[in-house]
């Protein structure tokens, strides 16, 4: 199915312009935090930015280079413009989103996966099946043109044969998908949790298909840098990445204690993004952060396919992803244990 849902996607994503434990009394050798450089990292509410949260309130003591400070931003217009600012040194991102910055010319790279999976495709209680949306008019939301959401939605309705000219496909904040679910003005979401959660659990709509389903250890969310950031402060990226690729283990093993933790970050009450994070086992995965050539190539593939971009660029891996700092972020904590 070629995909001239994306002209109505892009329009209204225009419009959319305006988601091993450490001892608290541990400290970081000689360092003063009252001096250390304040490092900015951008962030919006949503569940995949979880491992950030988890740096920020329990692993902050193990830093010795900088205070992390995380900024929210309120869209995802808001995180590209304060990257092209150079306002953040860095910022948890959409997968497309960021490789798509880097493709228009930003100078970064992508240098961790923050999670994999995580997503969910919704219909309203009105629709009974993925099936009957081939015989029905309806209209489909996703966060953002260049997202996984919009290509895991592009790949199911390819994979169950859903006529192109059936689907509308708008872009809209998620903070927004259940409450314009609930007024019927869209039919169905493909987002992050924990909308769908809530969508569910309130009656609103029902769950199509989890994203491991669609695409299994998809790419979610990822973590962009500048190239200056990169080349002049090499030991300050490493040792943030290095808790990164911690806070993710500290989630999969602590997952009652991380959902606690990351209220603010997932906009979530702890007991619902709790049940996301353990049930099923699969649902979302903040353990594998190291992207290789073929997730990338496939999500390059998919942008093609969906007319966002006109070719997979050659230097694809080379030029969009340093994956070193996170390697060496695997095999540190591996030593330690």
């Amino acid at each position: 199915m070629k995909s001239s849902f994306f002209p109505t996607l892009m329009a209204a994503a225009l419009l959319v312009l305006a988601a091993c434990d450490s001892n608290p009394n541990e400290m970081v050798g000689e360092s003063n935090p009252a001096v250390r450089e304040m490092l900015k990292i951008g962030r919006l509410i949503c569940g995949g930015h979880l491992p950030l949260a988890i740096v920020e309130k329990k692993f902050q003591n193990n830093i010795k280079s900088f205070r992390l400070q995380t900024v929210q931003n309120h869209d995802w217009n808001d995180v590209v413009a304060a990257m092209n600012n150079s306002e953040l040194a860095g910022t948890f991102i959409l997968s497309p989103l960021a490789m798509n910055l880097i493709h228009e010319g930003f100078p970064g790279k992508i240098v961790l996966v923050a999670d994999r999976n995580g997503n969910g495709f919704i219909l309203s209680k009105d629709i009974p099946s993925i099936e009957a949306l081939k015989a029905r008019k309806t209209i489909l939301a996703v966060p953002h043109v260049y997202s996984q959401h919009s290509v895991l939605l592009h790949m199911i309705l390819q994979q169950h044969g859903v006529p192109e000219e059936n689907v509308t496909i708008v872009g809209m904040p998620p903070r927004s998908m259940v409450n314009s679910l609930r007024n019927g003005e869209i039919d169905g979401f493909m987002v992050g949790e924990p909308e769908g959660n809530k969508s569910v659990s309130l009656g609103i709509g029902w769950l199509a298909a989890m994203s491991p389903q669609i695409w299994r250890d998809h790419m979610d969310h990822v973590f962009l840098v500048t190239d200056q950031f990169i080349k002049e402060k090499p030991a300050q990226l490493q040792e943030l990445i290095n808790q990164l690729v911690r806070g993710g283990k500290f989630i999969e093993n602590y997952p009652s204690e991380a959902a606690i933790m990351g209220e603010d970050y997932t906009g979530s009450a702890a007991e619902i993004f709790e049940e996301v994070l353990i049930n099923p086992d699969h649902w979302i995965s903040f353990t594998n952060m190291v992207a290789d050539e073929q997730d990338i190539q496939d999500m390059a593939t998919q942008l093609v396919e969906m007319k966002l971009w006109e070719r997979v660029p050659e230097n694809i891996t080379s030029g969009y992803l340093d994956m070193s700092f996170a390697e060496n972020a695997e095999n540190f904590l591996r030593r330690k244990d």
